[in-house]
Parts: structure tokens; sequence; C-alpha cells
């Protein structure tokens, strides 16, 4: 169990972690030499950053990271697979053609992954399926890490209402930062008045 001070350290750094892998993986973004470095580049940052994003929640709901160690896998790939749309919007396998849509496909709709949420906790409510709320948090942290990343770039698309203006740059890395600590303390407040007593799920 952390003490105050390591704890404190511990999410100074996961913190940090997340802007310094956000900046690094736009770089490779804009510097990669071809398409297919660019993406992976870009997917790769999707995923870590969706992993470390989910670490940093556990670690500020005082939960173990080791026990949940499998939830932070699930965050990580879910966050990259995100990006599967492109190539079915695409019908390509074709980096080129996945890459180049004239439209965002339809993952990286942010109306998506809200309504996912709420379908979810309120099924978990009504159900008496408490464990629920966790995988609802969990499709949340990854899909809004990714869309915030994404919209620095193209804004937030909510369908059918249209999207905002692009992110600018360090308040989209802000956001990306403090998305941890908002998922946290709205999923306390949550837990706290409809399901206490849960605890996250461990998944092996």
């Amino acid at each position: 169990m952390l003490n105050y001070r390591q704890g404190l350290l511990v999410r100074v750094f996961l913190t940090g972690l997340i802007g310094l892998v956000s900046f690094v993986g736009d770089k490779g973004l804009q510097n990669g030499k071809s398409e297919i470095v660019r993406a992976i580049s870009d997917n790769l940052t999707h995923a870590t950053v969706g992993g470390i994003t989910w670490t940093l929640v556990l670690v500020l709901s005082k939960k173990s990271v080791v026990d949940n160690l499998g939830s932070i896998v699930v965050c990580f790939f879910m966050s990259s697979l995100i990006d599967i749309d492109h190539f079915i919007t695409a019908g390509s396998f074709d980096i080129n053609d996945a890459t180049h849509l004239n439209h965002r496909p339809f993952l990286h709709c942010t109306t998506i992954p809200i309504t996912l949420w709420i379908i979810m906790s309120l099924t978990s409510k009504i159900a008496n399926i408490p464990v629920l709320i966790t995988y609802a948090w969990m499709i949340l942290a990854s899909f809004i890490s990714h869309h915030v990343r994404d919209g620095n770039r193209r804004g937030l698309w909510f369908w059918p209402f249209g999207s905002t203006q692009p992110i600018p740059y360090y308040f989209y890395l802000t956001i990306c930062m403090l998305l941890p600590y908002f998922i946290q303390w709205i999923m306390e407040w949550q837990l706290t008045k409809e399901t206490e007593g849960l605890s996250f799920v461990n998944i092996v």
C-alpha cells in the first residue's frame, strides 16, 4: 500500500506521462517518413494513452494496479482498435485508403461511447449488474482519450449535432491529463450513490 507521498509521486508521474506520450506521439505523426510509420505511431500513442489513463483512474481510486492489470490491457487494446473503423469504412486494407477518407469513420463519433455509457449504467442499476458500470467507464476512458487526441486536428464529432472546432493543442494535452481525474471523480460519485461496495472487475 502506497503512503501519501508515494501515491502523490505516482499520480504526478502518470499525469505527466500522459502528456509526454501524447506529445511524442504527435511528433511521430507529424514527422513520420511514410504513411504506415505515421499510422503506427499514432495508433500506438492512442493505445498507450488509453492504458495509462485507466491506470491513473485505478491509482486515484486506490485500487491495486496489479490486481486490475487485465483491465489496463483491455483499455490499451480498446483505444487502439477504435481505428479499425478506418479500414471498415474504406472497405480496404490499404493504409492510404484508410487514412484518406472523405468523412470520419463511425467509431470516431463521440456520441457512441457516451450512449453506451448511459445504457450500461442504466442496465447495471435496473438489472442489478454492478460490474457493468466498471465496463462502461473503461469504454468511456478508452474512447474519449482517443477522440480528444484526434480532436486536436478535427474537433469532437457529436452526431447528430455536428462537430466542435479543433481543440487547441495545449488545451487538448491538458484535457488528456485531466481526463482520469474527471472520470474517477464522477465514477466515485456514481458508485457512492447507486452501487455501494462495488469494486473494479478483475480481468484475467
